[in-house]
């Protein structure tokens, strides 16, 4: 069960909107691996972070493919697909976490995000030029690492989102979807990520259990308004055009069946 929940979590990351720490939640594991993960110098738990990382490197190995393929073929739809998938999360988060909206606090998470956003890169959806692997890279990579690994284990916030608003999630994703004998050069930057993740998963889990349990609303009411700038900010410009339009419409109801599988099936 360990490593299917981390299956569906690898799967997840790769997804803005859907947070690992939500799917955690919803099987029933959060409790169980977070506090693995804090206390992870314990023998019994070392087993369990085994299966769970085993699972997000295979659930991420599998589905990056998929979604290198929907950028290249429909960056806009895909775009559409990710940021309708937030929006249609936000009532459940409200609902499942019993948020009492405080306004302040809202509007501190959606300046959070806009700040962020200031430091974004003009990165492409589907990258054929890789950047020179040097050690400096390696260190910022391993760093960005961190971020996704801290932001994917607390529920209700997704690690890829993030990713997505600052850029280096392409760049993830591409190594992760062209990765072949070929290419075994790529586990360099790969490893230095997924260390960063686990060191992220550390720090997420000690402070989400510390604040979840000190400040659950307020906390919530950050993360609320960080979501819902997140999904304005990915949403694509309009296309002033019938089919434009129409095309929209699909993918923002494909994102809500994507939104009702994961909180229906998982």
């Amino acid at each position: 069960m360990i490593f299917f929940t981390g299956f569906l979590v690898g799967i997840t990351s790769l997804i803005p909107g859907i947070s690992g720490g939500t799917i955690l939640v919803l099987s029933h594991q959060y409790q169980t691996v977070t506090s693995a993960i804090s206390n992870f110098r314990k023998k019994e738990n070392l087993f369990l972070i085994f299966l769970f990382v085993l699972g997000i490197i295979m659930g991420t190995v599998v589905f990056a493919r998929i979604i290198e393929l929907m950028f290249y073929f429909i960056p806009n739809g895909t775009m559409i697909l990710f940021s309708s998938c937030i929006l249609f999360h936000l009532p459940h988060l409200i609902s499942q976490e019993k948020i009492k909206p405080k306004f302040l606090l809202i509007f501190l998470g959606i300046f959070i995000i806009f700040f962020l956003s200031c430091f974004s890169q003009n990165t492409d959806k589907v990258i054929l030029d890789y950047p020179q692997i040097t050690l400096f890279f390696l260190i910022y990579f391993a760093f960005c690492g961190i971020i996704d690994g801290f932001f994917t284990i607390i529920p209700g916030i997704s690690g890829s989102m993030i990713m997505m608003l600052l850029g280096p999630y392409f760049l993830y994703k591409s190594f992760l979807a062209h990765l072949s004998f070929s290419t075994l050069y790529l586990l360099i930057p790969l490893t230095f990520y997924l260390l960063g993740d686990g060191v992220g998963f550390f720090l997420g889990s000690k402070f989400s259990n510390y604040v979840l349990k000190k400040y659950h609303c307020g906390f919530f009411n950050i993360i609320l308004g960080m979501v819902f700038m997140s999904a304005i900010l990915l949403f694509p410009c309009p296309i002033m055009s019938i089919s434009g339009i129409l095309s929209y419409l699909l993918f923002i109801l494909l994102g809500y069946f994507l939104y009702k599988f994961f909180h229906t099936f998982m």
